[in-house]
């Protein structure tokens, strides 16, 4: 299996993951000592110490709350376990809904291929299997994150087919979710939260009401607010329907395929990486460390140096999701990718990428660069010798 790490700032104050109780359970719920001893039914009102398994049946459901009022929500065939001492919530397997509290310290998420850390914060987690043809051959698992309101922040490893392994950084906001799975980059989505909302189980087949409904309520008026001006990419919203389907707009799809989804690109987008409203992907077939560079309206520049931007007052982020050196054959047998995608909210503005030959053993190496907005796709080719960058690429936001 497939492991992440996340170092976090201050973790000695604040939650209380001291223990937990059964709020609320529904058929088969049991509780373990530990991963390897007998379960035994789970009462309502029960007691789960630290280390403790909490397992749920086909149609079974469970809601446990903590000391400090963080709510877990356990959907049909979940694996559930936390560590007081560490202030980890592990999600082993299916799907949950957390909700935290404003006023109580920080927590880690890990669950397959994604550790992340969170404060006050809803979203969820589904975790299962790795299914498919991808070269980790079925092992390991496929973990989707997403956020209703607040963020979370974390890293996920994963290993390419030549088996060198990466660390991808992540950071979501409310409507974003990461797809993480061993054999691939994580991709970073937009879902559409009134739908998750209205339909999930984990919200409707509960009694009490979310701690945080209020900031909940706040991020679907803001989501609509976003579709309405046109800030929501339609094409790009999935929405967590269960612990292994999502749901596409209008399609189901398993969901190991979401991650390396191989479908018709009509833009020439290649459907490797994180997707946004903005996108520029770089692609090239040579062994040189081809880079990716974005100048933001603010002037800031997003590039291997600096692969993550908040701006617009933290309500849009630019995002490099891998420093490709030429090592990393994103897709066999030879293409290589960087993407830099924006999502959010972003500024009114003039988003310009170009790429640099940062270092080669050729006299030049060919690239091309894709940039997507609005539909629509600019493209540059050419060839660059060491320490050369392209012609630029602009786009207006928002657009014409």
């Amino acid at each position: 299996m497939v492991a992440s790490s996340l170092s976090v700032a201050s973790l000695a104050q604040g939650a209380d993951l001291s223990q937990a109780v059964v709020r609320e359970k529904h058929n088969v719920v049991t509780l373990a000592p530990n991963l390897s001893a007998e379960a035994r039914p789970a009462a309502q009102g029960a007691v789960v110490q630290p280390d403790n398994v909490v397992r749920t049946g086909t149609e079974s459901r469970a809601e446990l709350e903590f000391a400090d009022l963080t709510l877990a929500r356990l959907g049909s065939n979940s694996i559930f376990s936390f560590d007081a001492a560490a202030r980890a919530m592990h999600f082993t397997r299916g799907a949950v809904l957390f909700s935290k509290p404003k006023n109580s310290g920080p927590i880690q998420l890990q669950s397959g291929a994604i550790s992340g850390a969170i404060t006050g914060s809803t979203g969820f987690i589904s975790t299962a299997p790795v299914q498919g043809t991808g070269h980790s051959k079925g092992k390991g698992t496929t973990t989707i994150v997403g956020m209703l309101e607040g963020k979370i922040h974390g890293g996920s490893r994963w290993t390419d087919s030549s088996g060198h392994e990466h660390t991808t950084p992540f950071r979501l906001g409310a409507g974003e979710m990461l797809i993480a799975r061993p054999d691939g980059m994580p991709r970073v989505v937009q879902f559409d939260i009134p739908r998750f909302v209205k339909t999930s189980p984990l919200i409707k087949g509960f009694n009490a009401p979310l701690p945080n409904a209020v900031e909940v309520n706040q991020a679907i008026a803001q989501y609509e607010a976003d579709a309405r001006h046109g800030f929501v990419d339609q094409t790009n919203v999935r929405v967590s329907s269960g612990p292994i389907n999502m749901a596409l707009v209008g399609q189901v799809v398993p969901l190991d395929t979401v991650a390396q989804l191989q479908t018709k690109n009509p833009n020439g987008i290649l459907p490797v990486g994180s997707t946004g409203i903005i996108q520029a992907q770089l692609i090239w077939n040579t062994s040189a460390d081809l880079d990716l560079y974005l100048t933001l309206p603010t002037g800031q520049v997003v590039s291997f140096s600096n692969v993550s931007v908040r701006f617009n007052n933290g309500r849009a982020l630019a995002l490099l999701d891998h420093d490709n050196r030429g090592g990393t054959i994103d897709i066999p047998p030879r293409t290589r990718v960087e993407n830099i995608s924006i999502n959010g909210i972003p500024l009114a503005g003039l988003y310009t990428f170009f790429v640099n030959n940062f270092n080669s053993p050729n006299g030049s190496d060919p690239f091309t660069l894709r940039v997507f907005y609005n539909g629509q796709v600019q493209v540059i080719s050419g060839a660059l010798a060491v320490g050369q960058n392209s012609n630029s690429v602009v786009v207006q936001f928002p657009g014409r």
